[in-house]
């Protein structure tokens, strides 16, 4: 990834694919925006929005858009790959906005999925019957 892409504030996990990462990233980026084409509906928020895929998550199938129309909005969508015109929500619309909020969505998911926003080894605290985290029994003298 380019350091002077604004991608690159987005952290490791994301590829930017108007920089050249053959070496690093597997995907065909072509097929990003065709998958994106295809599975956005008539009924979907952005049916008939001019988006430029401008980079993917590594681990898993968000793909990150600018708009056309209006280059200071960026918009975060859940790809299916079902290689067919979706229904519903699908592809859903994870972030959307300025860069700003990108990067605020961005760094959310990134605390949540580094266990910032959990206790333990990725875990919620045991809760006991009336829904507080479970004290730990005390301990015996040995």
């Amino acid at each position: 990834m380019k350091e002077t892409s604004v991608v690159a504030e987005l952290g490791d996990d994301w590829c930017d694919v108007t920089a050249d990462r053959a070496e690093d990233c597997d995907l065909d980026h072509l097929a990003l925006a065709a998958e994106l084409s295809t599975e956005v509906h008539p009924a979907h928020p952005f049916f008939g929005t001019a988006l430029e895929v401008i980079a993917h998550r590594l681990t898993n199938d968000d793909v990150l858009c600018r708009h056309r129309a209006t280059p200071s909005r960026y918009s975060i969508l859940h790809l299916t790959w079902s290689h067919r015109e979706e229904i519903g929500g699908c592809p859903t619309i994870d972030a959307d906005g300025e860069w700003r909020h990108i990067i605020a969505y961005a760094n959310a998911v990134d605390a949540a999925l580094s266990g910032e926003a959990l206790s333990g080894e990725g875990r919620k605290p045991e809760q006991g019957p009336t829904g507080q985290p479970r004290e730990e029994a005390p301990r015996r003298p040995s």
